[in-house]
């Protein structure tokens, strides 16, 4: 990534591949967890797409929608924001 140095780059991959999923997973802060997935879907696709045209995966679109969902929406029911956000009545 032409942006950060590649010492921070690695860094910051490793602590968004390996916090950011369980905190989508146990639904805590999952708009926030969401959307640094996102930027790293998009690095992945678009960057690593610029440097290989045979480089196409459907599946990154995919992943793009699942998780532009749970930004809009919410992580539901049965997540930890939700049982905040009704103990303590915040609409």
């Amino acid at each position: 990534m032409p942006l950060l140095p590649p010492e921070f780059a690695a860094v910051l991959g490793t602590f968004n591949e390996l916090v950011m999923p369980i905190l989508l997973f146990v639904g805590l802060a999952a708009r926030l967890a969401a959307l640094p997935l996102i930027g790293m879907t998009l690095v992945i696709q678009f960057v690593l797409g610029a440097a290989d045209p045979a480089f196409d995966k459907a599946e990154h679109f995919y992943w793009l929608i699942l998780l532009a969902t749970v930004v809009i929406r919410g992580p539901g029911i049965l997540s930890i924001d939700h049982k905040i956000r009704k103990r303590w009545s915040i609409s």
